[in-house]
């Protein structure tokens, strides 16, 4: 048998054939699998890398690259990044790299503005800014259009936008320590800022305000506003009493604000009412001052330090303000005088609501104040300067009863004017009353008294040196030693002699006590006159007593008597 193996024919030769697929064979896994993990950490990173945006400042203002951090809400949302130069030339252009959280707060409305880049001593936050490092604030807007180029605000927004509140609107004739930031206080407590001041015309100015949620339902129909004072006095029953205000309202100023009993039942005011801003509390208490009605007053004295702003008072009560004062000559006689206007308010004078009138707007409140001031007038009340506290205190008009006869508005000039009394100063005031005192201690007859005096003391000098008034003083203090030796040798026989009368009394006693039991025995018919004698026995007895006993506290009543009963 043979080993070789049988010939290969052609039938049964294998035959090869080629055959393709749509994926990649295993040699391809690894990197593929690498490639897709190169393009997961490449998004995660683009999207970690957050969002940029463009920024235009008016300056940078100290801002530099990778250090500036973008604040909101008191977190770091994002950080400066580049800083050129804008294409005006006069601006710059800061990118600032947000987190990527803050893509969906970018808008039209979105605000930006920069911290610390003007500090102030009224901006305590600015100050703070200034010495950490400028920062740059954020606030996102709502309802605006995507975008990512922004114009920076040139100053801190006073009230960040999306903050709950409502926006309101005050009236003021004179601003004071009040600006835009002044705080809004209840009670101490800060409810809102004050975010506008706008000139509107004459001795007028409009303060947008903004009190926050929930105290903006405090502002009802009713609601009273007037400056801050940093520092407040007061005098009542128990002494002075002081109060501070909080220690930024002195630097910002400030708003107070108090809701009155009578307006708690109100409905809260709707965004943008409009109320008066007074200039002390009780001128808001005292109410709405109504139209103003401008009147003169001439004053003869020293009134140069009566400044505009102060205030027209009536029984203590402010009723107008001074507006204007001037120093004037006399064309006659070339005397010079202090020329005041000042507008009294009719509402505050009890006018509440003005007469019918045809003619023009005014007209009624007009006449209405005259006929009140004549009225004042006629009962003999003038305008004259006051000082409080006197003399270190400022200067006011005060309407008061003097004693001159009636008086009338006087007419002719721009404006009525109203008689005064001739101005004098505080230190006059005080000099006149110390010549007063002074004339009165003259008219006292010091040297009539005198002599009168020297003529008394003569004569108890002449009486008490009398040779009789010696010898009747030696005859008493003789008379004195005899009654005291008299009454030791009565001393030692007192005591018997009081006891003798008590023995004296026993006895009575006995006798009147053996005669009621005669009587109430047997011989109790004998001799009518008996229960006389028996009665006689007892009060004798009876007085035996009362002089035994008087003797004892008495003794001295054997030599000088009984003493009279002083009662």
């Amino acid at each position: 048998m043979s080993d070789t193996p049988p010939a290969r024919t052609a039938e049964t030769a294998p035959t090869a054939t080629a055959r393709r697929t749509r994926w990649p064979g295993l040699v391809w896994a690894l990197p593929l699998a690498a490639l897709l993990i190169v393009a997961y950490l490449g998004l995660r990173a683009l999207s970690d890398r957050g969002v940029d945006i463009i920024v235009t400042f008016a300056s940078a203002a100290g801002a530099r690259t990778g250090d500036t951090k973008v604040i909101y809400q008191g977190l770091e949302a994002g950080r400066v990044t580049k800083i050129n130069l804008n294409r005006d030339g006069k601006r710059v252009d800061m990118t600032l790299r947000l987190i990527p959280r803050a893509r969906a707060d970018l808008n039209s409305n979105t605000k930006f503005w920069l911290i610390g880049a003007k500090p102030s001593l009224t901006d305590i936050d600015s100050v703070k800014a200034a010495l950490a490092g400028v920062t740059i604030g954020m606030a996102p807007g709502k309802g605006g259009r995507p975008q990512h180029r922004f114009n920076g605000l040139d100053q801190p927004p006073i009230v960040e936008p999306g903050t709950k509140g409502t926006a309101y609107t005050l009236v003021a004739h004179v601003l004071g320590s009040v600006r835009t930031g002044s705080a809004v206080l209840y009670h101490g407590q800060e409810i809102g800022k004050v975010t506008s001041a706008r000139f509107t015309g004459l001795n007028a100015f409009n303060l947008g305000l903004f009190i926050y949620q929930p105290y903006d339902a405090l502002v009802r129909p009713g609601a009273q506003f007037w400056t801050s004072s940093p520092l407040q006095v007061s005098l009542n029953g128990a002494g002075f009493s002081t109060s501070f205000a909080p220690a930024d309202t002195v630097l910002t100023g400030g708003v107070d604000f108090d809701l009155p009993d009578s307006a708690e039942h109100l409905r809260p005011s709707p965004a943008g009412s409009s109320f008066v801003l007074y200039k002390t509390q009780g001128d808001a208490e005292q109410g709405l001052e109504g139209p103003e009605m401008l009147y003169a007053l001439y004053f003869k004295g020293a009134a140069g330090d009566l400044a505009n702003g102060s205030v027209v008072k009536l029984l203590g009560f402010v009723v107008g303000d001074v507006h204007d004062v001037e120093l004037r000559f006399d064309p006659r006689d070339g005397q010079p005088y202090t020329a005041v206007t000042a507008v009294l308010y009719p509402r505050k004078l009890g006018l509440m609501t003005p007469p019918p009138t045809t003619g023009p707007v005014g007209d009624g409140w007009r006449a209405a104040t005259d006929a009140r001031l004549n009225h004042l007038l006629s009962i003999g009340y003038r305008a004259r300067l006051t000082q409080s506290p006197p003399i270190i205190g400022g200067r006011a008009i005060s309407l008061d009863p003097i004693k001159a006869g009636p008086g009338l508005l006087a007419t002719g000039g721009p404006y009525p004017v109203i008689p005064s009394e001739v101005a004098s100063s505080d230190i006059d005031d005080l000099t006149s009353q110390a010549d007063q005192i002074l004339r009165k201690v003259n008219a006292i007859p010091i040297e009539a008294i005198g002599q009168d005096v020297r003529g008394i003391t003569d004569r108890l000098r002449a009486i008490t040196a009398s040779p009789a008034l010696t010898d009747s003083l030696n005859h008493l203090d003789s008379t004195l030693g005899q009654v005291d030796q008299i009454m030791g040798q009565m001393k030692p026989q007192i005591g018997p002699l009081v006891a003798k009368l008590n023995q004296a009394a026993d006895q009575v006693n006995g006798t009147a006590a053996a005669a009621r039991g005669v009587l109430s025995g047997e011989g109790a018919g004998q001799d009518a006159s008996l229960p006389g004698a028996i009665q006689q026995l007892t009060e004798a007895a009876r007085s035996i007593r009362s002089l035994t006993d008087y003797l004892g506290r008495h003794p001295e009543a054997l030599i000088k008597g009984k003493v009279k009963d002083s009662r």
